[in-house]
């Protein structure tokens, strides 16, 4: 089976459509105008924890992942994971930090954490313990289809994760085989959670942080909220855009992490954008399973 291994090969198989081109034009316009207003730069250096996630750091990618750290590294300090939910945890923020994390654990994942070690930053890879060391071309190719919507890609093994690991990052959870978890029965999704910390903790020692797959408010319920910290988890995460700015504590059962998904491709010009009126906006403080049955 071919694997993909560039994100070229990915960006060849989308088709550009009018609106894709309408996006990324006024893209273009917003983070223009508000680079010579100085409201972008004005926001970046904003005191704050932004959680970033990426889902691949293709061969292709590599280069735009130095170029996004060196650029985000003048106005922010880089922090890991456990450092970022901890302050946040403390309303200890008094400056702008930013904590870099990865889902799904595709095989090219250790390339980013390689450049990412050689850059002195640590970040967190949230993995599905099912998928670690999946070598069936038939169950990858559907995997691949039915829940990442992409063509076949390579996944972790156990020593590549325990190199990982060895460099210095982190490694959280993300669900069993990445199920969307509020289509799970209850008891099917506590089962799921407890099981994939345990066999993580087996593995690695440790697996403190929870990272639902597909990220947004409906893919969890509250009952699923709850059960992450049941199951030992100091920390919940989203793919909700936002960052956090609090000076007063809250409780980690409370806290519900919000990170902003970032493709490496993208230019810099509107991922500065997007960090900018994150901080601006304030606060994203907001936790709908604390009011839900």
């Amino acid at each position: 089976m071919a694997f993909v291994e560039r994100y070229a090969q990915i960006k060849e198989l989308e088709e550009r459509s009018p609106r894709a081109l309408l996006r990324h034009a006024a893209l273009n316009g917003l983070s223009l105008k508000d680079r010579l207003t100085g409201r972008t730069e004005r926001g970046l250096r904003l005191p704050r924890v932004q959680f970033l996630y990426i889902h691949h750091s293709f061969t292709d990618e590599l280069d735009a992942l130095r170029r996004l750290v060196e650029d985000l590294a003048d106005t922010h300090t880089f922090i890991p994971h456990s450092e970022g939910v901890t302050r946040v945890q403390e309303g200890r923020i008094d400056a702008p930090y930013i904590c870099l994390s990865s889902d799904d654990g595709f095989r090219n994942n250790l390339d980013g954490a390689r450049v990412l070690h050689e850059l002195g930053i640590s970040a967190c890879f949230f993995v599905n313990p099912a998928l670690i060391g999946l070598q069936d071309g038939a169950t990858i190719e559907r995997m691949c289809a039915d829940r990442f919507h992409l063509p076949p890609v390579r996944f972790l093994d156990r020593n590549e994760l325990d190199e990982i690991v060895h460099m210095g990052h982190e490694i959280g959870s993300h669900s069993w085989e990445h199920h969307r978890m509020a289509a799970l029965p209850h008891e099917a999704m506590v089962e799921d959670i407890q099981r994939t910390r345990d066999t993580l903790i087996s593995w690695l020692g440790r697996a403190d942080h929870f990272a639902f797959p597909y990220g947004r408010f409906a893919d969890l319920t509250a009952a699923g909220y709850r059960a992450v910290f049941a199951a030992g988890h100091v920390s919940c995460a989203t793919a909700e855009r936002g960052c956090h700015a609090n000076t007063r504590p809250i409780r980690a059962d409370h806290l519900l992490i919000r990170r902003d998904h970032i493709i490496l491709d993208w230019p810099l010009a509107h991922i500065r954008y997007f960090l900018g009126n994150n901080a601006l906006n304030g606060s994203a403080d907001h936790n709908p399973y604390l009011t839900a049955p």
